[in-house]
Order: structure tokens, then sequence, then C-alpha cells
């Protein structure tokens, strides 16, 4: 049974309206009272006055109650009732399409902080994906190499995220407890004179003055000249490239590329490169791969350990220079572990 609104209560109305005339109507009487100075009558005109105004004020106020709290009851019920209805509908909410709103939104910022990397190739963007591949072990040591020349081996380059402790946190050759490493972002250049050179990307760096301090670097190193510009165009599009294809590959799924562990460099054409990673040497495009084993073998044995490494036979189908660049890699590569 629906409660019966209350009604408007017209006998206090009356009343109260009928006061609050009477008083103000009696506020303009002072000046017929002969005993009453002209000071007093202004006093007692305001009191009567503003007392009259404000009786008839309840009076009209009471006369509107009922609807005006009608109307707010209604308001604050539908707001509290919408409100609620929100709220239960996300705790009601399937678990597993909460689940998958997590997983999506991860995905989509992963790809957002890719996307057009090369046109807006920043410190702050940069160090971002390199934190974040390293986060979902997409790259090896928070660092990737990429080819700079048509021909492997003649010009490299990577870009590495290096932790470091300051000289101020360590004590008894040791990081102090609780101290936080520092970051620093570091430009690459690797050539075939084995003269490799690198500088450090201040965060508040533009990406042109670090790449010429690094053509100044290798210069200095006799590595190559300042005539030798780098074409830095689609240098910044293969790190825009693999560093998707590297955290594809981690997230794994459905036609994502053909490579296992965390990427350490591509090299080779655009349309058919090779991945090195700590897992072993990939060349998706024949569908091949082979182990780190298959590289450098350790040998244990009168208190030391040795290493070998044993022929690895170039399929058919190889490039000998990316075959020769890539197999030099990776014997480099695994013989640090």
């Amino acid at each position: 049974m629906q409660d019966k609104e209350p009604g408007i209560h017209f006998g206090w109305v009356g009343l109260l309206a009928a006061i609050g005339v009477v008083v103000t109507y009696l506020a303009f009487w002072g000046p017929f009272i002969p005993s009453l100075g002209d000071n007093a009558v202004a006093v007692w005109q305001s009191i009567f006055t503003n007392f009259g105004v404000g009786v008839f004020s309840a009076a009209v106020l009471l006369l509107f109650e009922p609807k005006l709290r009608k109307v707010i009851t209604k308001t604050v019920t539908e707001e509290v009732r919408d409100a609620v209805q929100v709220d239960l509908e996300a705790r009601l909410a399937p678990l597993s399409d909460r689940i998958n709103s997590l997983y999506e939104a991860k995905l989509a910022g992963q790809q957002a902080l890719v996307t057009d990397l090369a046109k807006n190739f920043t410190n702050e963007r940069v160090t971002q994906v390199l934190r974040e591949a390293d986060a979902m072990a997409a790259l090896y040591a928070k660092s990737l190499r990429v080819q700079a020349e048509d021909v492997p081996g003649k010009l490299h380059i990577g870009l590495e995220l290096r932790s470091f402790y300051g000289a101020d946190a360590w004590r008894n050759g040791q990081p102090r407890p609780g101290e936080q490493p520092e970051e620093e972002l570091v430009l690459s250049a690797y050539t075939t004179s084995k003269n490799d050179a690198s500088v450090t990307w201040e965060s508040d760096e533009d990406f042109a003055t670090v790449a010429f301090d690094l053509a100044e670097e290798l210069a200095s190193q006799g590595a190559r000249g300042l005539k030798q510009q780098i074409i830095w165009d689609p240098v910044l599009e293969r790190f825009e490239r693999n560093f998707k294809i590297a955290l594809e590959a981690s997230n794994g799924g459905d036609g994502v590329l053909g490579i296992d562990g965390a990427l350490v460099e591509v090299a080779g054409s655009d349309s058919a490169p090779w991945y090195l990673t700590n897992e072993g040497l990939y060349y998706p495009n024949q569908s091949w791969s082979l182990p780190a084993k298959s590289f450098v073998i350790p040998h244990r044995g009168h208190g030391y350990e040795t290493r070998s490494f044993p022929d690895v036979d170039k399929p058919s189908w190889a490039d000998p220079a990316e075959w020769d660049y890539m197999v030099s890699r990776a014997r480099s590569h695994f013989d640090i572990f």
C-alpha cells in the first residue's frame, strides 16, 4: 500500500499569513504614537517589518512545502537508485568480464606505447617502452640492437636502459639497504672496426642532439667519419617495429611471430629478419631456429670450465653475410652465460 502524500496545512498557512500581514501593517503606525521619538519609530518599524515579512515568508514556504518535499525526495531517490544500480552491475558482472577488461587495458596500453614511436622518439617514451618490455620479459637486459646499414655487421645501433648505483649508495662494497638504483638511457653504435661507441641520452636531450653526439664519438674512435652520416629514419622504424614484435611475442597468442625468449638483436633484411634471443637464433621466414646450446658448449672438469664453439651448418637458403654475422653474434652472446 502506497503511503498517502501529506497535504497542505491551510489552517497554519492562513494563520501565519495573517500574523505576517498584521505585524507588517502595524510597523507603519509608529508615527501616530505621540510618546515615541523619531529614532524609536525607525527602530520599531524595522523590527515589526522584518518580523512580519519573516512570518509571511514562513506561510508561503508552508504552502509549497509538500510540493518541494515531493520533488526533492524524488530527485534524491532517483540519484541514489542510479548509483546503487551502477554499483550492483559492477559487482554482479561476470568475473571473466572483469578479468578480460584488465587484459584488454594492459594490451591496449602497450600498443599505444609503441605506436608511432619513430615519429615521437623521445627519451621519456623510449624509457617507458624499455621498462614495459623488461617487465614483460620481452627484452634481454632492457636493451635492443638493430641493423643500421644494408650490410650486416657494418653498423648496428643499440638502446639500453642501464641501472646503476651512485657513489653515495655504496657501503662496504655493497649498496646500502633500501637504496634504489638509478637509470640512464644509453645509445650505442657497433661497427666492423670494433671501435664501439656509446653516449648517455639525458632526459632533457632531444634525440637529434644525442644522435650527433654518437656520430662525434664514432669519429673520435676512428670508426666512422662525420661525412658517413647515419640514416636514422629506417633505424627508428626498426626500433618501433621490433619493440612491438618483442612485446607481442612475450604476450603469446595466435598469429604471433614464432620466437621464444627475450629479444637481444634483430638483423638482416626488413622483410625477412633474423632474431637473436636469450633462447636461440630464429629465422621465422623459413620457420627455422637453433637453441643456444648449438653455438656454445660448456665443459666442466678438473675444477675449471672451458667452452667450445661447434660448427653450425649454414642452411642453403641463408644469405652468407647475414648468416656469418648472426652466428658470430650468437656465439658472442651465449658465451657470457
